[in-house]
């Protein structure tokens, strides 16, 4: 599992980093943490020419404040999400996610913008190259088929970040540098469903920080993930649910999944979802069984779509259980 020949580049600014994207377009990687890059690297299954550390790029790891709103730097880390007295104290339910991530080691090197854009996986294609070998390309290799979903006509491939779905949850954005200029987008726009291409980065444009807004007046969240093991593991399935309330008769729900389809799914409550009156028992079943008919899994890593879709709608129900007692 030895890396094949790049050379590596460490930019000291965001707009240079960008420059060397385009300059090497198609051919280059960014780093950050590594956690993910590194080993598909070693697998076979991402062999760039030009490998693009962000590591020394100033005020990427920031942590701060500017106005009710909160900046995340794309290079602050795992750790230090979770750690953040800004974070906990304000959006617990993202340091929950962040605490989710694998185990602790690889917290402390994983970034909060690396684990936005996790590569979808995909046990067919993130195998060695002597396994890939064995069948017919599928399309991340060039080929015509998918062997996650047989016989569709696309990709794929299951996105299982942890932080993506919290911060969907939470209405955060997105800040995108490119050579052309920058561009701040909802988070839910970021996203693409298609393991081929996941999010809407425009070539040589980077994630360079996420926004967070203010915490509504008496906002409550929770992060819930099924898992095999308790740690290290990816999500079979991941629930991120707010609650804001917005005036005295009028509170807001989001409900954001990890782990059904190729990017995170924001729920849609229906037009006449009476989100006024409270969590009450009804409203929470009612809300987990349009959970479950939203999400449309295909895969089949480790469990069968209709276990994953059933699981959704225990998940988002134990959420808002939790929610509704907080």
């Amino acid at each position: 599992m030895r890396l094949k020949k790049f050379e590596h580049f460490e930019p000291r600014t965001l707009s240079e980093a960008c420059q060397l994207l385009k300059e090497h377009a198609g051919k280059a990687a960014v780093i950050a943490g590594g956690t993910d890059l590194v080993v598909r690297m070693k697998y076979g299954v991402t062999t760039p020419e030009y490998l693009i550390n962000l590591k020394k790029v100033e005020g990427l790891s920031s942590i701060n404040l500017v106005g009710e709103n909160l900046h995340l730097g794309a290079l602050a880390t795992l750790t230090q999400v979770r750690c953040s007295d800004l974070v906990r104290e304000r959006y617990p339910v993202l340091a929950e996610s962040a605490l989710a991530v694998s185990a602790a080691q690889l917290q402390n090197m994983g970034t909060i913008g690396g684990n936005i854009c996790l590569e979808p996986r995909c046990w067919y294609f993130q195998q060695g190259s002597s396994w890939r070998q064995a069948r017919a390309d599928c399309f991340k290799n060039g080929g015509a088929v998918c062997y996650m979903a047989k016989g569709s006509t696309r990709c794929y491939a299951l996105y299982c970040g942890d932080t993506a779905p919290a911060l969907l949850a939470l209405g955060a954005k997105v800040r995108l540098v490119s050579p052309c200029g920058e561009r701040t987008v909802p988070i839910e726009e970021f996203f693409v469903d298609n393991g081929m291409r996941h999010t809407d980065l425009q070539p040589a444009e980077l994630l360079a920080e996420v926004i967070l807004p203010g915490p509504g007046a008496g906002q409550h969240g929770t992060y819930l993930k099924y898992r095999k093991r308790g740690a290290l593991d990816f999500p079979i399935v991941g629930v991120a649910a707010v609650i804001t309330k917005e005036s005295t008769a009028a509170s807001r729900l989001r409900i954001a999944v990890t782990g059904v389809g190729s990017s995170p799914l924001l729920v849609v409550p229906p037009a006449d979802f009476p989100a006024g009156s409270g969590l009450t028992h009804e409203m929470i079943n009612r809300m987990a069984e349009i959970a479950r008919k939203q999400v449309k899994p295909v895969s089949h890593m480790e469990v069968s779509p209709s276990y994953r879709k059933e699981l959704v709608g225990v998940l988002v129900r134990d959420a808002l259980e939790k929610l509704a007692g907080a």
